[in-house]
């Protein structure tokens, strides 16, 4: 799954004369030379709910809702079947994050954007949540509420490789490689499978298959935002 950034999907706003590049056909010519991998092109489905702010103002990143069409996506695709978002319980964490655009930009008075998460059983009543540094119970980490840094609430921000233990007993486990795009679709994945393996290949440096038969993993998913596909050197890594 590779996801267009906001300057693609909302490229009308941009300022006159400014070219961006078609990255629905350059996702496209990427997913032509999958041979024997399921491509899941999320480029349309965006672009028909746009308007319901599936990116942060501030910030390259999804908003939560945003994360949650890539969550259906990807459950349309597999065969899953995905939790309605009425299922959920929205809950507001921060009004004031201020984002990598942000930080870029620097414009006085920039409005701020609005985190929002979607809380259900299966992903607040977790058995473990295993970090590089830490093991703990949740998904969120309320203390990068107070700091810049805001979107590492989701998943603890960036690590080598996150393991999700939920309490469905279903055998379904789901290894994600990727970039920060995914780290909020967790909070809908957890409805869906006992084990959520997340791993990030610019730190994980062993061998991707083998982690694959070591722990019976199930599926896997490659979800990548375009420009970070593009330009990571870490995404080498992913064989």
């Amino acid at each position: 799954m590779i996801v267009p950034n906001s300057i693609y999907i909302n490229k009308e706003k941009l300022p006159t004369f400014v070219q961006t590049i078609d990255q629905e056909t350059k996702i496209k010519e990427q997913y032509r030379k999958c041979d024997n991998i399921n491509t899941i092109d999320v480029t349309q489905t965006i672009k028909k709910y746009k308007n319901l702010e599936l990116y942060y103002k501030t910030d390259h990143h999804m908003t939560s809702l945003g994360a949650y069409i890539l969550y259906t996506s990807f459950c349309k695709e597999t065969g899953e079947k995905a939790k309605s978002i009425t299922d959920f319980n929205k809950k507001i964490v921060s009004t004031d994050f201020l984002g990598t655009f942000d930080s870029k930009a620097q414009i006085i008075g920039q409005e701020a954007d609005t985190i929002t998460i979607f809380e259900n059983e299966a992903n607040t009543n977790l058995e473990y949540v295993q970090y590089d540094n830490e093991t703990t119970k949740s998904i969120y980490n309320e203390n990068y509420l107070y700091t810049k840094d805001k979107y590492s609430y989701f998943l603890n921000g960036n690590n080598s490789k996150v393991i999700v233990k939920t309490k469905a007993k279903n055998n379904k486990r789901l290894m994600i490689i990727k970039d920060s795009y995914a780290h909020n679709t967790i909070q809908f994945l957890c409805s869906n499978y006992e084990e959520i393996h997340v791993i990030d290949p610019r730190y994980y440096h062993m061998n991707l298959s083998d982690y694959v038969t070591e722990n019976n993993i199930t599926e896997v998913l490659v979800l990548y935002n375009f420009s970070n596909l593009m330009t990571d050197i870490g995404a080498r890594g992913i064989k």
